[in-house]
């Protein structure tokens, strides 16, 4: 017991640096994708076009495959400007996560009805102010659970990036491989702590779709409804 409590320490050290990589990740992403989810909705043809060839490429290329080749291939670069591994993990995964956030955050504004933007026009809102007053106010809150599932993701998908020698949780647990050659026990007890981070943010992001469903009035069978039980859904298999 004395020496699954060592490795428990030794791990929890990793699962510090993976809550400190998702939550940066997280941050970057959602603003890179709130950006971008605005643009891809612009009646300005050149913003639409640099917000699809984003989310595009970005969803086109694996995690490991980029931030292998941004790692090796662009290390010099990367060490003359000062950063670190971690900061490599978090810009690797910010530009691929924030292109599936900023697709989920296009459905949720394209989930509000077209008579909202016709409305306000008619009360002589130009775009921008009828996004600001009007369509954000009701965009936002279905985008609440869709980024906690998104978070869930992220926390995942930060294991890959123990390939380029960022010190979190899966790295760690391989370095303790490493001197224990015990594989069985030590994954055993990374998969618990993913479970203990994971799980409560499963359970809140339910509690809180349901808690934003009631709020707005949604009716079960709508068009809203259905269009948001699909955002919901997407952003449940992107976590996997």
């Amino acid at each position: 017991m004395g020496q699954v409590g060592g490795w428990l320490a030794i791990l929890a050290g990793g699962l510090v640096v993976t809550i400190e990589l998702s939550a940066a990740t997280l941050v970057l992403s959602v603003v890179i994708s709130g950006c971008l989810a605005v643009m891809s909705i612009s009646p300005w043809r050149v913003l639409r076009a640099i917000a699809s060839a984003y989310v595009d490429v970005f969803r086109s290329i694996p995690i490991l495959a980029l931030a292998i080749s941004v790692y090796y291939g662009l290390g010099r670069v990367l060490h003359q400007l000062g950063l670190s591994p971690f900061d490599t993990g978090v810009l690797v995964l910010t530009a691929i996560e924030s292109a599936y956030l900023a697709e989920l955050y296009r459905g949720a504004l394209q989930a509000i009805r077209q008579q909202q933007w016709d409305a306000a026009s008619s009360v002589g809102l130009r775009w921008v102010g009828t996004l600001r007053s009007v369509i954000l106010p009701q965009a936002l809150p279905p985008a609440i659970p869709i980024t906690l599932n998104m978070t869930v993701a992220i926390i995942k998908d930060s294991s890959l990036l123990s390939i380029i020698a960022v010190s979190e949780v899966t790295l760690v647990a391989n370095q303790l491989i490493a001197e224990t050659f015990r594989p069985t026990e030590v994954y055993f007890l990374v998969a618990l702590l993913y479970l203990v981070l994971i799980l409560p943010l499963s359970q809140v992001s339910k509690y809180v779709e349901k808690v934003v469903e009631r709020r707005l009035g949604i009716r079960p069978g709508t068009e809203q409804d259905k269009a948001l039980r699909r955002l919901s859904i997407e952003a449940e298999a992107r976590a996997g």
